[in-house]
């Protein structure tokens, strides 16, 4: 807790290495020399930093503890390099392998832990669909996420839509997320990974957000809940009115949508994570709903701000205490589908 708030992270990360797989793959793929197609080197400092063991839960309860974190949902870390995997087959098996594994990893305390599962949504729709159903229903995963990266489509593509037809039915939180690489980088012609990383999570979030508004999915599945995550929220007013600009002069290129854009952005079924210091939450509220931002702690990730990421956010004196509230506590519950009782973290 932190000034008398009970804090949910709606979007923390534990640190799946390579060692998670191959103790959890097929045997055919325990061997492999990579386990991702991931840029390691570059998060290393060009390989200079010398690799730790990732805390276990244990550890990572301790650390929520240091942090103020009551209730924290996962995300893989290197699960987010999912869509780069070309192979049908090895896409599923990682998958399934990660969703064991972390849905095992929160058994050290179900109550304060909870994962988001891993779907190869890029190789076999119906075998992501299967992959959610097995991970929610039997793993007890609070929702799915699906990389912004994809080869050949965005995520919003006809191909996609019968695994958002199911997750709306089900009421499953879909959740995009970013891997922060360099899936831009054929636009940006960059030369280290600082000016990479800067150009990843918002413009793929930009990305993804055009795609499902324009596409009509909202529209189509009346109980579909998406985030857009790990991006801030800065660029959502400026994106509402931009899409609602171009929208005025070519309605006919988005037939499904009976409401502007920024409607659908603020009806309520889109979520976007906000940045502990951002200056821009400020008033984000008077475009975008207070009741649909979350607080992301990016733990345990190299630019997350551990262990200061809740007392930023709470010890704030230009937002409201009930803007806090709804952020670390209200808004979480309504997007993943999940009640908090406050009184058992008292």
């Amino acid at each position: 807790m932190r000034n008398g708030l009970v804090i949910i992270d709606a979007d923390g990360h534990a640190v799946d290495y390579e060692p998670v797989y191959r103790e959890s793959l097929p045997a055919q793929y325990r061997e492999r020399t990579s386990i991702y197609p991931i840029d390691n080197f570059d998060r290393t400092e060009n390989g200079m930093l010398a690799r730790k063991r990732p805390p276990d839960a244990a550890r990572n309860l301790a650390d929520n503890d240091l942090e103020g974190i009551d209730l924290q949902v996962i995300y893989p870390t290197g699960g987010l390099f999912l869509s780069r995997v070309r192979e049908r087959d090895y896409a599923i098996a990682l998958s399934r392998a990660y969703n064991d594994w972390i849905s095992d990893w929160c058994e050290a305390d179900r109550k304060r832990l909870k994962a988001v599962a891993l779907v190869p949504l890029h190789v076999d729709v119906r075998a992501a669909i299967l992959e959610m159903e097995r991970a929610v229903e039997r793993l007890g995963a609070v929702g799915v996420m699906v990389n912004t990266f994809d080869r050949s489509r965005n995520v919003a593509h006809p191909d996609f839509w019968p695994f958002y037809e199911e997750c709306a039915r089900a009421g499953v939180a879909v959740a995009f997320h970013a891997s922060g690489s360099d899936t831009l980088d054929p636009l940006g012609h960059f030369n280290n990974f600082l000016e990479i990383h800067t150009l990843s999570h918002a413009p793929e979030q930009l990305i993804a957000c055009t795609a499902v508004i324009y596409s009509g999915l909202l529209e189509s599945y009346s109980d579909l809940r998406v985030a857009f995550l790990e991006a801030g929220i800065g660029w959502v007013p400026f994106w509402m009115e931009h899409m609602d600009e171009e929208y005025e002069f070519r309605p006919f290129e988005a037939p499904l949508l009976k409401a502007k854009p920024s409607e659908y952005m603020a009806c309520g079924r889109v979520f976007v994570s906000c940045e502990p210091e951002g200056k821009t939450l400020r008033y984000a509220p008077e475009f975008f709903p207070a009741d649909n931002i979350l607080f992301a702690s990016d733990y345990r990730h190299w630019d997350g701000q551990f262990p200061d990421a809740v007392k930023t956010l709470a010890d704030r004196d230009d937002i409201s205490e009930e803007l806090k509230r709804k952020i670390f506590f209200d808004n979480p519950q309504r997007y993943y589908g999940i009640g908090v009782d406050t009184a058992s973290f008292l």
